[in-house]
């Protein structure tokens, strides 16, 4: 499915929202319902590194989408390099960046060679022979191996090193605000994005697809190579068997809901599997905007990706966000008494806000405040706790 066509299907099937309210004040009561934004600007996004992976930025660069940060080192391991001596042993004659194998402070490529030698300390980069993995096998050349210096212990440094590097580049552009290797990067976004609870895999990017049928479970039959790219709006929940699809369909991305325990540890241990093995994949990213209870998406939230369908959007796991840089986005109109069930038998459905309760007698011989509610489509009311509801807000 194209981006157009995405588009264009999502927007006849987004659910309407109900306008505004010409009311400048909020209801009485309704100001004690907690309030849910579906909306930040400028978020701070971090992304982690491990062992033997290094930054290739800087705090204060200016990144784009598509810029090399970063580089990961899928088969890194622990060795023993030596004894690294330190600025002085490295300016003595006889002794050469090669034979010393001095810390390498690679930031400026134009520095004298002099310049960029530093005192070994954990974090910075190390480039050594092969001969540091242990004896190689006879007539067979020796391999560079790189990584960052890990920790020093009895006057020998260990290293996270490795001869495989791949570099990550950037799902979304904005402002480094800080660079450390084998710790994070962490970004201020250009932009906006659309919070969530709970997130996993690794920051991707692709245009946002968003099918028809968005309030049930997405079947993993649904996804095929024609949303290679893309980042798939999943409905209420996700399947296991529906993620194992999606990665193997090079899909970037799953936003849904809800997503359940299990489908989140089937991930993880697919993903050490996929790097225990080194073979290359695509960066995949998942994201519920709810948690873990199965409740269907919000009105508002499916008015607002409807409106995103068919644009490049990108998936951060920490914080879990589903990022967009366009500014030309129709924001949905909220109602000022529109309110959702988040907990409860009630759970995920919505309605109007009618007037404080007072205090009211629950399941169990509880108290506590409440509230009448008309759900959608429903001429009787409900009385709920007020705990239980929640309200939008951009």
């Amino acid at each position: 499915m194209s981006p157009r066509t995405a588009r264009t299907s999502a927007r006849s099937a987004a659910p309407s929202v109900p306008p505004s309210s010409p009311a400048v004040e909020l209801p009485p009561g309704l100001e004690r319902v907690a309030r849910r934004r579906i909306l930040v600007t400028r978020p701070v996004v971090r992304i982690g590194l491990g062992p033997g992976e290094r930054a290739l930025v800087k705090a204060g660069d200016s990144i784009e989408a598509g810029t090399p940060i970063a580089e990961r080192t899928p088969d890194a391991e622990v060795v023993d390099i030596g004894k690294l001596p330190g600025i002085e042993a490295a300016d003595r004659p006889g002794i050469s960046p090669a034979t010393s194998a001095i810390a390498v402070d690679d930031e400026d490529e134009e520095a004298p060679r002099r310049d960029r030698r530093t005192p070994p300390v954990p974090g910075k980069w190390w480039v050594g022979g092969a001969e540091r993995r242990g004896r190689p096998p006879l007539k067979k050349p020796l391999n560079r191996v790189a990584g960052t210096l890990l920790f020093e212990t009895h006057g020998r440094w260990r290293a996270a090193v490795g001869e495989r590097h791949e570099v990550v580049e950037a799902p979304f552009g904005g402002v480094v605000k800080d660079a450390r290797n084998c710790v994070e990067i962490t970004v201020e976004v250009n932009g906006s994005a659309i919070p969530g609870a709970i997130a996993a895999g690794e920051p991707s990017r692709g245009y946002l697809d968003v099918p028809r049928l968005t309030d049930g479970e997405l079947w993993a039959s649904a996804l095929d190579v024609g949303k290679s790219g893309a980042v798939v709006v999943a409905g209420s929940r996700i399947s296991a068997q529906a993620i194992s699809r999606a990665r193997a369909m090079s899909i970037r991305g799953l936003v849904a809901g809800s997503v359940g325990q299990g489908e989140l540890r089937d991930l993880a241990a697919s993903l050490a599997r996929q790097r225990a093995s080194l073979a290359p994949s695509v960066p995949f990213g998942l994201i519920a905007l709810d948690g873990y209870q199965r409740r269907p998406l919000p009105t508002p939230l499916l008015a607002l990706l409807a409106a995103l369908a068919g644009r490049e959007v990108a998936v951060s796991t920490d914080p879990p966000l589903l990022v967009f840089d366009v500014v030309d986005v129709p924001l949905p109109e909220l109602a000022r008494d529109w309110v959702r069930v988040r907990s409860g038998p009630h759970a995920g459905r919505e309605g109007r806000w009618l007037e404080a309760a007072g205090l009211r007698r629950f399941r169990g011989g509880i108290y506590l405040d409440a509230a009448v509610v008309r759900f959608v489509d429903e001429t009787d009311t409900t009385i709920l706790p007020i705990a239980d509801l929640e309200r939008f807000v951009l």
